[in-house]
């Protein structure tokens, strides 16, 4: 999941959100007022940045049209067609241009949250960092962001299975296979047995062991028990003296 790019995501309408639209073309000053505490409330997760914008634009831009329809009831009886004009050009300015801006910053939130789910997923999943600190730092998030949208991640399955843990990402497979594919054991030349892990930064590192029991294969030189000759003899080896025919042992 970390070597490819997430699938572009895009918070959707909820069913309050249709409701607010839907409202807009009933009472649209009541639905203003309900988009905006729903910008309010939601608003401090990048996840609904977006979608905020997209349905206070929509908002205003319905907005718009009612008011255009309204005017345009109004003049067929006046038959005041200059004015029309003049008047839908005055609230072009003041609903209508503010409206296709904020669906412009809606896209544009959308594409950053993006980037900064994939961020988040080659810091995890690539380079192995597990602090939320450090994962905050780097993707220039306060903490507290980070927490949200790594939390967004697992519950979107965008992740693998995992969680977070005072401040630590958490995610079992991925410490399970850090820690299986990159420890063994070699010998030296002195003949000593070396642990090693070569494995991510989520995993422990291996201690460095030796294994004090493993006899010294060195040669050595040894007195023989008949004659007192001195003979060179291998560990455990058994040597027949030179001089006198005894045997050695080392």
């Amino acid at each position: 999941m970390g070597a490819s790019e997430l699938k572009r995501f895009k918070q959707k309408f909820t069913t309050m959100d249709y409701f607010i639209i839907a409202l807009a073309v009933l009472f649209f000053p009541l639905a203003i007022v309900l988009a905006a505490v729903r910008v309010l409330v939601t608003h401090r997760h990048n996840h609904c940045k977006g979608r905020n914008n997209r349905l206070f634009g929509w908002v205003l831009v319905i907005t718009y049209g009612i008011i255009e329809l309204l005017m345009i009831l109004a003049t067929i009886e006046d038959k005041d067609v200059d004015g029309l004009y003049s008047a839908s050009i005055v609230w072009g300015v003041i609903i209508l241009v503010p409206a296709i801006i904020m669906l412009l910053i809606g896209k544009k939130e959308d594409k950053k949250f993006n980037r900064l789910l994939q961020f988040y997923s080659n810091a995890i999943m690539q380079r192995g960092l597990v602090q939320i600190d450090h994962i905050a730092r780097e993707a220039r998030q306060k903490p507290a962001h980070a927490v949200r949208d790594i939390t967004f991640m697992f519950e979107r399955h965008m992740l693998p299975n995992g969680k977070l843990d005072n401040g630590v990402v958490i995610i079992p497979s991925l410490q399970r296979r850090s820690q299986s594919s990159f420890q063994g054991e070699f010998v030296s030349r002195s003949g000593q047995r070396v642990q090693y892990s070569l494995g991510q930064v989520a995993a422990e590192p291996a201690a460095i062991t030796r294994n004090e029991a493993e006899p010294d294969p060195g040669q050595k030189s040894v007195e023989c028990p008949g004659c007192g000759a001195r003979s060179v003899v291998t560990h455990l080896e058994k040597k027949e003296c030179e001089y006198c025919g005894s045997v050695i042992v080392a």
